[in-house]
């Protein structure tokens, strides 16, 4: 009874958590609808203080959404800032890349990559090379280590590679789109994880529930029990029975399914089960539907 009682009261609060994000959006809807603005001009409201703060409010609101376009059609902005450091190369020129990524119909935290020329290297032959010669290559940046951000900066910014003829032209446009590719398809493996872990949990609440009701010995339950990340690059998925089964499922940068074992509790391989999990699908999305049953 205190654990129903228990995940109930989780469940309202998840419940009240999404109503208040609902409220917020459709609060933001109302304030930055032009009729809005419309109504408060043609002075049918005699309250002036009133209307002086709903009017801000609609300026806050606009400005917002505004933005929120800019960050969504532009999800890359390029700015130049300057090193302090009086001993930095190329005189402290760095040129910084923000990649916003949006997840559940919010943004998060943005990344920054700072690049700069590293005019010390040298061209083969010993000859100085000019600093529009010089190869770009990653000052700092905030990008998790799960992105490639070294190889991508070695394959599109030549910043360890030369060409025969010289140095390679760095391709900018191409970095930043792999980038941020990379970035959107980490973050889309994670929110699959914890689709999965969510439907999963509830399943496995309901199961319980039944089982407890029943009279059923908890170790003879079999129902998949969690589901968990299993490296830091979210390609590696983990099921966890309640019987002591563990699977492995593999995903690809696009989140196709590659392959998955399940080990039962004697070490034999359970195709069986592999079979219930993933019938037909072959993309983690799917999987994701099949598991909540839309």
């Amino acid at each position: 009874m205190a654990s129903t009682l228990d995940d109930e009261i989780e469940q309202l609060r998840e419940r009240a958590t999404t109503l208040r994000k609902q409220l917020q959006v459709q609060t933001s809807t109302l304030l930055s609808a032009p009729s809005t603005r419309s109504l408060l001009n043609d002075n049918l409201t005699r309250d002036a203080a009133a209307k002086k703060k709903l009017l801000k409010l609609c300026d806050a609101h606009d400005s917002h959404k505004q933005q929120s376009l800019y960050r969504a059609g532009a999800s890359v902005t390029a700015f130049r800032v300057r090193d302090p450091d009086p001993n930095a190369v190329d005189g402290g020129r760095v040129l910084g890349l923000r990649f916003d990524v949006m997840m559940g119909a919010q943004f998060l935290r943005p990344y920054y990559v700072l690049l700069n020329r590293d005019t010390e290297r040298l061209r083969p032959g010993g000859r100085s090379q000019t600093a529009a010669e010089a190869p770009l290559r990653v000052h700092r940046h905030t990008v998790p280590p799960s992105v490639p951000l070294g190889g991508l900066a070695t394959r599109y910014l030549g910043a360890t590679q030369y060409a025969p003829s010289g140095p390679k032209s760095p391709d900018l446009y191409g970095f930043a789109r792999a980038t941020r590719r990379a970035l959107v398809r980490y973050h889309n493996r994670l929110a699959v994880i914890g689709d999965l872990r969510k439907s999963v949990q509830q399943k496995a609440t309901k199961a319980a529930a039944e089982a407890a009701s029943s009279g059923m010995e908890i170790d003879a339950i079999t129902f998949l029990a969690d589901v968990s990340g299993a490296d830091a690059e979210a390609k590696q998925i983990r099921f966890d029975w309640a019987d002591g089964r563990t699977g492995r499922l593999v995903l690809d940068d696009d989140g196709d399914i590659q392959k998955m074992v399940v080990i039962g509790a004697t070490g034999a391989h359970d195709r069986a089960a592999v079979r219930d999990l993933l019938g037909d699908e072959k993309t983690a999305m799917g999987l994701v539907q099949r598991m909540s049953g839309t």
